[in-house]
């Protein structure tokens, strides 16, 4: 079954439409034709409310264009013509260029020239321009698959032929917005917009005249002009010719264009301004001619829809409609757009599959910290018995184990406060050599009741038989080689039983 395309010209005046059948052949013929009037209709999205209610235009494949004076344009070079790495490279090489983000624009190009360096006309489409579009045709068609730039697919159209020698200068003048579109050998070389065309030459001929818009369109249309309406015209149209004329100077000079256009074509509702073709021809001294798609590629329009056809305001959406769909010449910001949605959607996949992976990570980090812990505890426990173990054996006298360490060293320093209390540091004398002495020394009836080591005294209190004994072991204490002095302090009696209690006290040698 052949395909149903939908050529759809969207302008602020006018919604134009065009339903093409395409055979598998290649071949073309128009199934239904449509124009409707913006104004009338309240506005463009009731325009294509009123389009669609014709059910033959539903469901069909869309094709359809943004208006040149949307987009930015740019012309640069890169060392490469592979197209992956073009696009790749597109925006790194267009940020210092352009004063939007490249962010918020979808980007396109074709490939100007054919040298090895690749010469690039670049095309910057607003993203919330093509979102808008596909929104406002979304309910109507079956797919918007192309948005090209407005005369561009016709530019294409008419100048692939390889007959057509040199290259082609399309103006597309509609009622407010001129677009010309510099091209040649199927390629578009250069883009430019203008704020000109029928209407601006109208408003031109009221101001003039002092007649109304309704008044000067029906005067300009008529060709019967008065002399000072035709100043009018010249006015505008010269500034218009005067800056086509400098633009196409910048694009020589530039390089952009390798010589002048052997001819200029006209279309669009505008083209028919009085004496617009003779100023052109005059001007730029090439042939001046109006463009028809269908007798240039051969598209068949039945009788019934050529007695109403206008060749001029319906061309570009028939171009629309015979665009080919595969990438050629010309741009596709839809696709930019699907490209863009499958990058969010690959980064959404990739962003899922990371949190998935990092999720495990996460669990086996924890199962091995986990497994760590547990580890480290079972090493703590069987540190802490052979903790207690190794105390109970230095300190058996401990009842409690609470701080091993602190209580160790509590012990030590005791034991430390008892020795150093057994012995003046100064002194060359062991306590136990002191013991010793006053062991070897003393009577076996003596009992030592007391016995305290001061620095270098020894108080030392006891029980004796008798006063006499008292007295013979302070001189037996005398002669000892550690003692300098004994003296006794005081004697008395024992309350009970026999004997004498004494306090005697001994200064140690040094």
């Amino acid at each position: 079954m052949p395909e149903r395309i939908l050529g759809l010209d969207i302008g602020v005046d006018a919604v134009k439409a065009v339903l093409l059948s395409r055979g598998f052949r290649g071949g073309y013929r128009v199934l239904a034709v449509r124009r409707i009037d913006a104004g009338e209709a309240g506005g463009v999205p009731e325009a294509l409310q009123e389009l669609f209610a014709d059910q033959s235009f539903r469901g069909a494949v869309c094709v359809t264009a943004l208006p040149a004076g949307a987009l930015s344009f740019r012309n640069i070079r890169l060392p490469f013509r592979d197209d992956r790495k073009i696009r790749q490279t597109l925006a790194f090489a267009l940020e210092p260029v352009i004063q939007t983000s490249p962010d918020e624009v979808f980007i396109d190009y074709t490939l100007a020239g054919h040298a090895e360096q690749a010469e690039i006309f670049v095309a910057l489409a607003p993203r919330a321009l093509v979102g808008e579009r596909t929104a406002l045709l979304k309910e109507y068609v079956r797919e918007t698959a192309v948005i090209d730039i407005d005369a561009v697919p016709l530019a294409l159209r008419l100048t692939e032929k390889p007959g057509v020698q040199g290259s082609t200068l399309l103006l597309d003048v509609g009622a407010r917005d001129t677009a010309a579109i510099f091209a040649g050998g199927g390629r578009i070389l250069h883009i430019r917009h203008f704020p000109f065309g029928g209407e601006v030459v109208t408003r031109a001929m009221a101001e003039t005249t002092g007649n109304g818009l309704s008044e000067a369109e029906s005067l300009k249309r008529s060709g019967d002009i008065p002399p000072e309406a035709w100043t009018a015209i010249r006015e505008c149209s010269g500034r218009f010719l005067g800056e086509l004329r400098n633009t196409q100077a910048y694009l020589l000079w530039q390089g952009s264009l390798a010589q002048a256009p052997a001819r200029i074509l006209m279309t669009g509702g505008g083209s028919r301004t009085p004496g617009l073709a003779e100023e052109l021809a005059q001007l730029f001294a090439v042939p001046v001619e109006r463009a028809d798609l269908a007798a240039a590629v051969g598209i068949e329009i039945d009788e019934v829809f050529r007695e109403s056809w206008d060749t001029a305001v319906m061309d570009q959406a028939l171009a629309l409609a015979a665009r080919p769909m595969a990438k050629g010449g010309g741009f596709n910001f839809r696709q930019r757009a699907s490209e863009a949605r499958a990058d969010y959607g690959e980064l959404r996949n990739r962003l899922k599959k990371g949190a998935y992976v990092a999720l495990v990570i996460l669990a086996l980090a924890g199962i091995e910290l986990g497994l760590d812990d547990y580890g480290a505890r079972l090493r703590l426990a069987a540190l802490k018995r052979d903790i207690q173990t190794e105390f109970r054996k230095i300190y058996p006298e401990a009842t409690r184990i609470v701080d091993p360490v602190a209580q160790l060293r509590g012990k030590i320093a005791e034991s430390r406060k008892i020795s150093a209390g057994l012995v003046d540091a100064t002194s060359a004398v062991t306590a136990l050599d002191l013991l010793r002495e006053i062991s070897m020394l003393a009577p076996p009836d003596l009992l030592v009741t007391s016995f305290n080591l001061d620095g270098n005294a020894v108080g030392m209190k006891g029980q004796a038989r008798n006063f006499d004994a008292v007295e013979s072991i302070k001189k037996t204490f005398a002669n000892s080689k550690y003692f300098k002095t004994a003296t006794i302090d005081s004697t008395n009696l024992m309350k009970q039983g026999d004997g004498v209690e004494f306090d005697m006290r001994i200064i140690l040698k040094r």
